[in-house]
């Protein structure tokens, strides 16, 4: 039987491997032969690639939730050109760096096709520690892609506003670009743990967007759903910024990745593809939010750096 109190013994906790939990009635699943199963006989098969989908179908806000299958192929061939390897980077560092460094249980929120859980687990190879990680995402392309990379990570389809794992498990939490649910998010957490957030910076891709738009306005971010939860408390501000240059069919799938996709012009549109080279700034922050304990005091106070590529 499944004892989440494992999960705190610190000689233990590392040594375990990550659990999921059935989303029909919320018991441990077991691994067997091709499949998960809970005691009350729910079973969920293993895909081919290695992944399983916990994603109930009334969970589902659409027919096939999340990104579109081009928007995903499109991403994964930016991705795999490496232009957003700056940011892959400071996450590595953002993990080697923090307290446990790589000897540590993470969950990738959103992952896509897993570019970026990828980084991390081929860096924590030559890191010391057991680093243990998991990625959900409500794609069932994306989380196929990411699971076809053989990273040893777990893959699941699952949406974040219910998250199939049990409470206090994880140390550290990432999202790059993905909605999260702070309540969930604040629950999978142990105590301690952190959430790390990527959105764009106010001038992000500004090069594209002002193909796109005659008047440009900047980024906002994507962080007030958790700077005003009352679980997280800001810890850190690293803001990531380089220039890239956007090559032939880069250009397109950059575009299609975006919602900018959805509101470009035809003529515009036109105009950018047939450029040969798309010159434009990126502009990535990371918020490092530390979960709360009921005992903390509020502390407006936070470190910001700048890490220039």
């Amino acid at each position: 039987m499944f004892s989440v109190e494992l999960y705190f013994s610190c000689e233990k906790k590392l040594t375990i491997p990550i659990v999921f939990k059935c989303p029909a009635c919320q018991l441990a699943l077991t691994k067997t032969a091709g499949s998960y199963r809970c005691d009350n006989l729910h079973t969920f098969d293993v895909a081919r690639e290695g992944y399983v989908n916990l994603l109930l179908v009334q969970q589902k806000r659409s027919r096939q939730p999340g990104d579109s299958d081009e928007m995903i192929k499109s991403r994964k061939r930016f991705l795999n050109q490496q232009y957003y390897q700056p940011l892959a980077a400071a996450l590595v560092s953002c993990l080697a760096d923090s307290a446990n460094g790589f000897d540590q249980r993470l969950l990738d929120i959103g992952c896509g096709e897993g570019y970026y859980l990828q980084q991390l687990m081929a860096a924590s190879v030559d890191e010391p520690g057991l680093f243990c990680a998991a990625g959900i995402d409500v794609s069932k392309l994306a989380v196929r892609f990411a699971a076809k990379q053989k990273s040893g990570a777990e893959m699941a389809v699952a949406s974040a506003y219910a998250l199939p794992f049990f409470s206090g498990v994880f140390d550290s939490l990432l999202s790059v670009f993905s909605p999260v649910s702070s309540d969930e998010a604040a629950r999978v957490l142990a105590p301690g743990g952190h959430l790390i957030m990527v959105g764009p910076g106010e001038w992000h891709l500004s090069g594209l967007v002002s193909e796109i738009y005659e008047k440009p306005v900047a980024h906002e971010g994507n962080f007030q759903v958790i700077d005003e939860a009352s679980e997280f408390v800001l810890e850190q501000q690293i803001d990531v910024k380089t220039d890239i240059s956007v090559r032939l069919s880069d250009i397109a799938d950059l575009l299609m990745m975006t919602p900018y996709y959805w509101h470009i012009s035809a003529e515009r549109k036109e105009k950018l593809l047939s450029k040969t080279v798309l010159e434009t700034p990126l502009h990535f922050v990371i918020k490092i939010y530390s979960k709360r304990l009921i005992c903390d005091e509020v502390d407006n106070d936070s470190a910001e750096g700048t890490l220039i590529n």
